[in-house]
């Protein structure tokens, strides 16, 4: 799908010039995490159940899973899934707990206000944030930068400082499992992995305030994730907002099991945050890094060399047909764009999700296409394996999108 960007969009100009085509696709995130403190009860175990009053801020009788969702991205535009989904569950009991649901602004720094505003109310012991990502699938975000992407919000302003936290670390990992909770929701049924990106803008602001927060005590367990946009689909199922609100009960279900089978406190396993880093996760991302330096910098033979000489290059255009490219048309596909563009374009990784399979490694990056006053937005879906011990890019999938939060 085209983002809402000028009929002639910048990748149709660029990327289609001379009946060629453009660049990029793909990331996407996948979503889940947590350890609580609810306990459960055999009664009440399963989907959540009758509708009761929400509780009162500071007297509830069960402790309180906070819940939050984000509001539309700016005046005009579509309902925001992370809301719609959990909004029908505010105020429900849920095992010893009661869930209390709370849209959240998309506003630099509210983060950081809101929550706290909610947790001296409430004093939840876990809380579960939800974001509108990419289409084709939901996300658990595993990692949060302190750096804000420089982006305007619903007030239309750009970010007051470019910190989330000042002096504050310029990384926070995931607490939770995320792993774990993924392959929990994959067994479901839902399309889901884990990103390492959550796209410098409110969403990431919300992952790294809620470790920060978590971080100076009080709270058992907190998690984001990404869920795709409405009217979209997941491996052909409609993105409704009933799917959305079934996929966060099943992470609440999917949460409690993990949390009941957690090993006690003695024991050393290493939760995800604390696991080495995988020495293939800097080869690869050094790899995608230079393949969007290459193309913005219009270093096409350098941008060539990120591919293997037989790879496969595909086009899914707005109308959802396929183009399929070899690798010398597509190269000079977009040299001819760059050399007739009115503007010169710059195209940078928004998330990068990267996770392997046997020799290969799978990778899917959002980006941003920038063109003078024009931006667009897409996914890029990489299929990697390494010839002479370089990564090199065997199949790209792209296509353009809606912007995520």
């Amino acid at each position: 799908m085209k983002a809402p960007v000028p009929q002639i969009t910048i990748r149709s100009r660029a990327r289609f010039c001379a009946g060629a085509i453009l660049l990029f696709s793909a990331a996407l995130l996948v979503a889940v995490g947590g350890s609580l403190s609810c306990g459960g009860s055999e009664q009440g175990q399963g989907k959540v159940g009758q509708e009761v009053q929400s509780p009162q801020p500071g007297a509830a009788a069960r402790p309180v899973i906070l819940l939050t969702g984000f509001e539309p991205f700016g005046p005009g535009r579509p309902a925001n899934p992370s809301w719609e989904g959990i909004k029908p569950l505010d105020g429900r009991p849920w095992k010893e707990c009661q869930l209390v649901c709370k849209e959240m602004k998309v506003v630099w720094g509210q983060p950081l206000e809101q929550l706290q505003r909610w947790i001296a109310e409430y004093h939840p012991v876990a809380i579960f944030s939800f974001g509108q990502g990419g289409t084709g699938s939901f996300a658990v975000e595993s990692r949060a930068s302190n750096r804000r992407g420089n982006i305007a919000d619903n007030k239309d302003a750009p970010p007051p400082r470019p910190t989330i936290v000042e002096d504050g670390p310029d990384e926070l990992r995931a607490t939770a499992d995320c792993e774990q909770l993924a392959r929990s929701l994959s067994r479901k049924g839902y399309h889901i992995r884990v990103s390492t990106r959550a796209g410098r803008y409110l969403c990431e602001e919300t992952l790294y305030t809620l470790e920060y927060l978590k971080s100076k005590g009080g709270l058992e367990s907190v998690l984001f994730c990404h869920v795709p946009p409405l009217g979209t689909q997941v491996e052909g199922k409609p993105v409704t907002v009933e799917y959305v609100r079934e996929f966060v009960e099943d992470l609440l279900e999917a949460w409690h099991a993990a949390r009941s089978q957690k090993a006690p406190a003695s024991s050393s396993r290493k939760t995800s945050a604390e696991q080495p880093a995988d020495p293939r996760h800097a080869e690869v991302e050094e790899l995608i890094k230079r393949y969007f330096a290459t193309w913005s910098n219009q270093d096409i033979d350098g941008y060539g060399q990120c591919f293997m000489g037989n790879a496969t290059i595909q086009f899914i255009d707005s109308q959802e047909e396929l183009t399929r490219f070899s690798l010398a048309p597509f190269l000079a596909s977009q040299r001819e764009a760059q050399r007739m563009a009115q503007y010169r374009q710059t195209e940078v990784p928004e998330t990068t999700d990267i996770r392997f399979e046997g020799p290969l490694a799978r990778v899917v990056v959002y980006w941003k296409l920038t063109a003078g006053p024009m931006a667009e937005y897409g996914y890029d879906h990489f299929t990697l394996m390494k010839y002479k011990g370089q990564w090199r890019i065997v199949n790209l999938v792209f296509y353009a999108t809606k912007r995520s939060g």
